[in-house]
């Protein structure tokens, strides 16, 4: 299979400080999109720019928010000629990235990352999504940008939870790559992890700038052979099939409920005798070091959680009828994509997930 043109390459992505980035854009022709937290931080990088604002978080991600800024477009005389910047975190690309994918049947895209978690993956795969009807991801587009501004400094204004959220996708990209990659995240998590989690305040850029580099590599190599998910891309989703109803179900960060998804995945695999108890506990150790969750128990002592969950479980994207292609983490290295009856996949949630 070839590697899709649009996907980004090496050479789209540009490790800068910020403060570099507004020279490289027509300020008469771009529109900068970000919240009221991220512009407040880093807005005065880009004096040039209009802007528009939308909400933080996963707020950003709905039909409000999407309405707003497409108004924006229009009190800016946004035209096919023009390109739109996402400064922010994943929700801010994914809103911003489908904006600009369906405005004039799609102007110019491009990202600038501040959170480990867009970084290391929303930002960087054309996949735009918007939550609706109280199921998250269900409605979006493909549209790729053109361009990606990873600036690692960003990272050091992050909130323990944040940073942590990123560390999960990031691993996710190490179980994926394999043992090289997975070893030098337990290396990283043994040199500046502490009693309070990752030091990433103090910690060399060039660790941020490695971790931010290889998950990059995994995704968008994935994503040159795969742009559409038809197939090898599905494997990004590991962790995800329970991670995404755990997040809707208890309202938690995302990577906290993809840690519990990666968590209960490599459980599952284990009990089906495929994958040995070393990874598993390899795996789990290195979650919790990064400061993740890794027990469904200790986020759910009476149980409601999980019955929420399984009732979303059934939302999931992957399912087709009652099969769920399914990511299964093997080992360390070998993760393969199958159908598995999600009655077994609820079964296991509800009665032997951790």
């Amino acid at each position: 299979m070839e590697s899709d043109p649009r996907v980004p390459s090496s050479d789209s992505r540009l490790f800068c400080r910020l403060a570099d980035i507004a020279g490289q854009l027509d300020p008469a022709k771009t529109l900068l999109v970000s919240d009221a937290r991220i512009h407040a931080l880093y807005g005065n990088h880009f004096p040039g720019l209009p802007y528009a604002l939308i909400p933080e978080g996963e707020a950003a991600k709905s039909m409000d928010a999407l309405a707003a800024l497409l108004d924006s477009f229009i009190r800016h005389k946004v035209d096919r000629s023009w390109s739109v910047l996402a400064l922010g975190g994943g929700s801010i690309s994914d809103t911003a990235g489908f904006a600009a994918h369906i405005w004039m049947r799609g102007i110019g895209f491009c990202a600038a990352p501040t959170t480990l978690l867009a970084l290391c993956d929303a930002a960087l795969g054309g996949k735009n999504s918007l939550d609706f009807g109280g199921y998250k991801n269900v409605i979006g587009s493909f549209h790729f940008p053109q361009r990606l501004f990873c600036d690692v400094e960003t990272l050091r204004s992050l909130e323990p939870v944040q940073f942590a959220s990123g560390m999960a996708e990031a691993i996710k990209h190490g179980i994926l790559d394999g043992e090289d990659h997975f070893a030098f995240l337990e290396d990283y998590a043994r040199r500046y992890g502490g009693e309070k989690g990752l030091d990433y305040s103090n910690c060399p850029a060039e660790a941020l700038e490695r971790i931010v580099f290889l998950s990059q590599q995994v995704k968008l190599g994935i994503v040159a052979q795969d742009p559409r998910e038809s197939d090898t891309r599905r494997l990004l989703n590991l962790g995800h099939s329970f991670g995404h109803a755990l997040e809707l179900a208890g309202g938690m960060p995302h990577g906290y409920a993809v840690s519990l998804g990666i968590a209960l995945a490599s459980s599952y695999a284990r009990s089906k005798g495929r994958m040995s108890e070393s990874d598993l506990q390899r795996i789990l150790r290195l979650l919790a070091r990064c400061g993740l969750p890794v027990s469904l128990a200790a986020v759910d002592s009476d149980g409601s959680l999980r019955m929420k969950a399984a009732e979303l479980l059934f939302m999931d994207k992957k399912r087709v009828g009652d099969l769920v292609h399914f990511i299964l983490p093997e080992r360390i290295g070998t993760v393969k994509i199958e159908k598995i009856p999600v009655e077994e996949l609820l079964s296991f949630l509800l009665k032997d997930g951790a």
